[in-house]
């Protein structure tokens, strides 16, 4: 069983690949744009051609689609793309002239040589090369649409990439922070605490929070800080009147658009991990500045005992960090320090 050439069985990938129909309009063109050239530098009228003169003619055709596939399937491939341009151009030129002589060869063996040979010679050679031209130009528009479309089907597919990773780790808060929080619930019933209704209360606020906006993909900065103060009220309800907490915020543009649930990481790790010990006095301290649109300045200290595990890199914070470099990647800077017994975070996220 007989192979198809491969430079053959190339032109029909192409064709198949690039749609039919574009090229058929294309070489329909051609033809009418060379028929009508030859009745203008032959003088001759279309009822005169005769069975030899559509053969010369069928076969210029060919030769010419041959010229602008080997230029199309190999040396623009294989040489231009690659930069090497001097080699291209001498292809090129023996492409051009292989046309021409094959042109010469066959057409005259159809029809009588004439003495304008010359003139012929420089015409072909010319549309030869400006058809060689315009088809190199239409290549390289049709290489740089699709090279285009293949970007943006990248980065669609990067965009659903994170926002499907970003889904699974909100959650993976959502069961964290309620699990934290009913165990918070469950000590003050054990206590049979008078806070434990007000606190059921408080919870569904933050339960309705987390299943609802918290799905949003940004939330308005003032949102998020009223379920941050709920949750903070909370911890102080069960924490009782030891502990100092501070809670500020400063700035105007509280309507700063961020990713739901990105903070209470943060916090509820100062809760977990803060010092109990009146002795040691403890605090947290909290600050939001968001002076400036577009930037979000977080901070966040509180002391610890000394035995308490100083890294403090529990699930929370690992699943922030995963979430600030898929949702802020080159747009945040974090910096968490241990120093004398006090934890601190600096958060910087431009949000814009």
């Amino acid at each position: 069983m007989h192979q198809i050439p491969p430079m053959l069985k190339k032109v029909f990938e192409s064709i198949k690949r690039n749609f039919i129909i574009p090229h058929l309009l294309f070489w329909i063109a051609v033809v009418v744009f060379f028929t009508v050239t030859l009745v203008f530098t032959r003088d001759f009228s279309l009822a005169a051609i005769d069975m030899n003169m559509a053969v010369s003619f069928f076969i210029t055709i060919l030769f010419l689609a041959i010229a602008v596939y080997i230029n199309l399937l190999w040396l623009i491939p294989a040489f231009f793309k690659k930069r090497r341009f001097l080699l291209f151009s001498v292809l090129q030129v023996g492409n051009v002239l292989l046309f021409v002589l094959l042109n010469y060869l066959t057409s005259h063996a159809f029809e009588e040589i004439r003495p304008n040979f010359w003139n012929e010679f420089i015409a072909e050679v010319i549309l030869v090369t400006i058809l060689l031209v315009v088809t190199t130009l239409l290549k390289f528009m049709r290489d740089s649409i699709a090279l285009q479309d293949a970007e943006i089907r990248v980065k669609e597919a990067e965009r659903q990439k994170i926002e499907s990773e970003l889904k699974v780790l909100k959650s993976q808060v959502n069961p964290h922070f309620f699990f934290n929080t009913l165990n918070s619930l469950y000590s003050l019933s054990l206590d049979k605490s008078d806070r434990a209704p007000e606190m059921i209360l408080k919870l569904s606020d933050l339960m309705r929070y987390v299943i609802y906006e918290a799905n949003d993909s940004k939330v308005p900065l003032s949102k998020q800080l009223e379920f941050l103060r709920s949750y903070v009220y909370l911890e102080q309800l069960r924490s009782g009147t030891g502990l100092q907490v501070d809670f500020e915020v400063a700035g105007p543009h509280l309507s700063t658009p961020v990713e739901p649930l990105l903070f209470i990481a943060f916090i509820e790790n100062a809760f977990k991990h803060g010092s109990r010990d009146p002795e040691r006095k403890p605090f947290i301290r909290i600050r939001f500045d968001v002076q400036e649109a577009g930037r979000i300045l977080f901070f966040i200290e509180n002391n610890y005992d000394p035995k308490e595990d100083e890294k403090n890199e529990g699930f929370g914070l690992l699943n922030v960090k995963s979430r600030l470099d898929l949702g802020y990647a080159g747009k945040y800077d974090l910096s968490i320090t241990n120093r004398d017994n006090v934890y601190r975070v600096n958060l910087r996220i431009d949000v814009a």
